[in-house]
């Protein structure tokens, strides 16, 4: 991490003494979203629906100085609205949500460096994503140095995650000496392989070293995730699917954890349901009493898009229990018009790995029906159900359906 201020001088010298006939320029671009939610996700018709409105507003700035040298940054107010005790003078919703140098051509033709504040989205985000439904998203902090070739694309990353060691602007025998390093960072690549028509292939690599020593001798967490990923189409099907497996440490624990997810769609051609698929994904657990850290984290993915809207498995594997997810999932679409599609998904969820004989959590149906209103405003309009399982009743208390809705409504420019 270290090194990344160093790289960018390096390519910035490097860009500047060979630019020629360049012009520089700049560009805006922004976003407006505001979403209302109505929340029965309680499972107790008895009680009111929670109402919310969020806001979410984002303007980015690019400017291009010199050839080969991008920078941007993007500022982000996010707000649910009424929770600020005034609208004229509070400012702690408004933050830096990108902010980054990018430098192309950087020691070679076919390499890009990229340091900063930045988003990371890769293959279909089951491990690492901006999580773009949610109110705020998510950025890292840190280094990409990406490698484009004819045959294949390599993201080599060094991203820090929490920092403990404070900055000290001047130096005196106190600001000086030596705190230990118990931060947090990521490390990793991502490669794609290129050429082969209507097939997407991926394999990435990812370590997670968080130097916390909650028990006596060990990091929290000295673990890799190795995985590979494809998605591809043979006439009117269609398929995607993703092998992941976690090995290392979880504090004083052997981690030995695994993902599967597969999923196969068909496309109909002259009929009112465009679409429909059916999958699968398995997210192993821990049993009762094992020694080993057998639960799968997927800790930077956008849960949102796989896991039931209504987000109850978000935040895996503690949602679950340590216990592991599984989802047979069918999902159709149709088109509706020009401009509408609607989205139907059933969800049947349980754990992996029982809790006193019992596995079962419940079904989730959600349905979304997406307005291109014009090529820069998009509609959105949601509705979901879940009917809880025994295990679901028990956490909660409660054995009634469960509602969640959403209208969404979003400017891009």
């Amino acid at each position: 991490m270290k090194h990344l201020f160093i790289l960018f001088i390096l390519a910035l010298f490097v860009s500047t003494a060979f630019a020629q006939d360049f012009t520089p320029s700049t560009k805006w671009s922004g976003e407006v979203r505001v979403r209302s939610e109505v929340d029965m996700r309680d499972f107790n018709n008895l009680t009111p629906a929670n109402t919310y409105t969020l806001l979410r507003s984002r303007l980015g700035f690019e400017a291009l100085p010199v050839e080969n040298v991008k920078a941007f940054l993007q500022v982000q107010d996010s707000r649910t609205f009424g929770q600020e005790q005034t609208t004229q003078t509070d400012l702690k919703n408004l933050d830096l949500h990108q902010g980054y140098l990018e430098v192309s051509k950087f020691i070679s033709d076919n390499m890009t460096l990229k340091l900063g504040r930045m988003e990371l989205a890769y293959g279909n985000e089951r491990i690492l994503g901006a999580v773009g439904f949610h109110n705020f998203g998510r950025v890292f902090d840190g280094g990409l140095l990406k490698i484009n070739t004819e045959s294949f694309g390599l993201d080599v990353m060094a991203m820090n995650h929490t920092e403990v060691q404070a900055y000290q602007p001047n130096a005196t025998l106190a600001t000086t000496a030596y705190v230990w390093d118990g931060g947090y960072d990521i490390y990793g690549g991502y490669a794609t392989l290129k050429g082969i028509e209507n097939q997407k292939i991926d394999g990435y690599l990812l370590y997670q070293w968080n130097r916390t020593t909650t028990v006596t001798n060990n990091s929290d967490l000295a673990r890799f995730t190795l995985g590979g990923y494809g998605k591809g189409k043979f006439d009117e099907f269609d398929y995607e699917a993703e092998l992941a497996y976690q090995g290392g440490k979880v504090r004083d624990l052997d981690a030995a954890a695994y993902m599967l997810t597969a999923t196969l769609g068909y496309s109909l051609s002259d009929m009112p349901v465009s679409r429909v698929a059916v999958g699968y994904e398995l997210l192993s657990g821990t049993p009762a009493g094992d020694t080993k850290y057998k639960s799968f984290d997927p800790t930077f993915h956008t849960g949102h898009k796989f896991y039931g809207f209504m987000d109850y498995f978000i935040n895996i594997p503690v949602n679950t229990g340590g216990r592991g997810l599984a989802d047979l999932l069918v999902r159709a679409t149709m088109k509706v018009s020009d401009r509408g599609t609607l989205n139907f998904w059933f969800h049947n969820f349980s754990l992996a790995e029982d809790v006193n004989g019992e596995k079962g959590l419940g079904q989730e149906i959600d349905l979304t029906y997406l307005c291109k209103y014009n090529s820069n405003l998009n509609l959105e309009l949601g509705a979901s159900t879940f009917i809880p399982g025994e295990l679901m009743r028990a956490n909660f208390g409660s054995a009634d359906a469960a509602f969640w809705g959403y209208f969404s409504a979003s400017v891009m420019f």
